[in-house]
């Protein structure tokens, strides 16, 4: 899997230091440049671009990022600023990199040409990450397979001899004690009370259904 690239444009180099102590090297590539316009002369295609924002406001910057790279930005906002319409996040400066690094996967998984939405969560194929309520999960391969065809059927049951078919792409559906596993395993993850669940429900003798939070 290619990692994220983030275009991070500010006057000083500490934002992206910050980002590069704090993601992980081998899902995001973090790049710098001080400014919109040394921006716009790169050969580069970004998956996100963080701007600290100016304090002109920005909007004209941001319409020349939006149209030249094709992609989400993120705004860092001054102490009272606010940030143009055409912003697709936005943060305070004195928010936490923690909250920065939480608000771009969010970006990301929203933005994502390979995405399942359903209310108040959205899947990143690609990534295999998951957006719960602002809550990030990182996903394992087949627990990524089951919650995309749960989403794609949100609010219904999806029979377990049919998602057992087409997860593990098998007509055996008599084994189906790994699905259970598997759903298992995403309840404790996603699940504030695994043992009485209220994402992922069973249907008893028929199979789950995906109760969305929203």
């Amino acid at each position: 899997m290619d990692p994220n690239t983030l275009l991070v444009i500010a006057r000083t180099q500490s934002l992206a230091k910050r980002l590069r102590s704090t993601l992980d090297p081998e899902l995001f590539l973090i790049r710098w440049v001080p400014s919109v316009s040394q921006a716009l002369k790169l050969d580069l295609r970004p998956s996100l671009v963080v701007l600290n924002l100016p304090p002109s406001g920005g909007l004209r910057c941001v319409a020349r990022l939006k149209r030249w790279f094709d992609v989400p930005v993120l705004a860092i906002l001054r102490p009272g600023q606010e940030g143009p319409k055409q912003v697709d996040a936005s943060l305070p400066h004195s928010r936490s990199i923690e909250d920065l690094v939480e608000l771009v996967e969010i970006t990301l998984i929203n933005h994502s040409p390979d995405r399942v939405r359903v209310p108040g969560m959205s899947l990143d194929l690609r990534t295999r990450r998951l957006q719960v309520n602002g809550a990030v999960h990182q996903l394992r391969p087949t627990g990524c397979q089951i919650m995309a065809m749960l989403m794609s059927r949100a609010g219904k049951v999806v029979p377990r001899d049919e998602l057992f078919r087409r997860v593990w792409r098998t007509e055996d559906g008599d084994n189906t004690r790994a699905l259970d596993v598997h759903v298992a395993q995403l309840r404790r993850q996603l699940e504030s009370e695994p043992r009485h669940p209220r994402l992922i429900l069973t249907e008893r003798g028929v199979g789950y259904r995906l109760q969305p939070p929203g």
